[in-house]
């Protein structure tokens, strides 16, 4: 009678075990698409032009562009906003940004190219709705865009990993984990708006 038991018991031990594995696994594979599921509802537009064939002017433009709004808008929502955590992430923002823009700035002065010096006319126009919005609208509208923006960001950012210029791409993934990071505090905050 031992004899039987003890292999079942074996038997009934590695199935837990087994189940216990599975039930980790699915866990993090679920976090993951979870994940997954956020950066795509929020997804505005196809940034991936590198991938396609597009040149590293085109990723220095929409960078340099980008970095010069999340830094102006950053220095109106730390003037404008009353909510401390905003107030916090937008000083994040024009500190990091500036920092990119430096370096951004070196990789173009690498490659003889010249970065946009301003924003287009219909950005700095938005740009001055948002000053008139009452704070609470414009926290709102801030982290709103914040979350899309940084989503268009990591998608740019990503493609010139793999774009073969080695400078760009070392470029690209050292200032990858900066903007994941400003995409996770701007979903938080955003979520609590909410």
């Amino acid at each position: 009678m031992k004899a039987i038991n003890l292999p079942a018991i074996i038997a009934i031990s590695f199935c837990v075990l087994q189940a216990c594995q599975n039930a980790n696994k699915s866990t993090r594979e679920i976090q993951s698409e979870v994940i997954d599921s956020s950066m795509e509802a929020h997804t505005i537009t196809d940034t991936t032009a590198l991938n396609r064939g597009a040149g590293i002017a085109d990723f220095l433009n929409e960078a340099a562009l980008g970095g010069m709004e999340e830094i102006e808008l950053g220095k109106i929502a730390i003037e404008k906003s009353a909510n401390p955590g905003i107030k916090d992430f937008a000083r994040q923002m024009v500190k990091d940004h500036t920092k990119i823009a430096e370096r951004l700035k070196v990789l173009a002065e690498g490659k003889k190219m010249t970065l946009p010096a301003a924003l287009p006319k219909t950005d700095l126009d938005h740009i001055a709705e948002m000053k008139n919005m009452q704070a609470n609208e414009f926290d709102k509208h801030y982290m709103g865009m914040m979350v899309k923006d940084h989503v268009k960001t990591l998608d740019l950012f990503k493609s010139a990993t793999t774009s073969g210029d080695t400078p760009l791409q070392n470029f690209a993934i050292s200032t990858l984990r900066t903007l994941e990071s400003h995409y996770k505090m701007a979903t938080s905050l955003n979520d609590k708006l909410k």
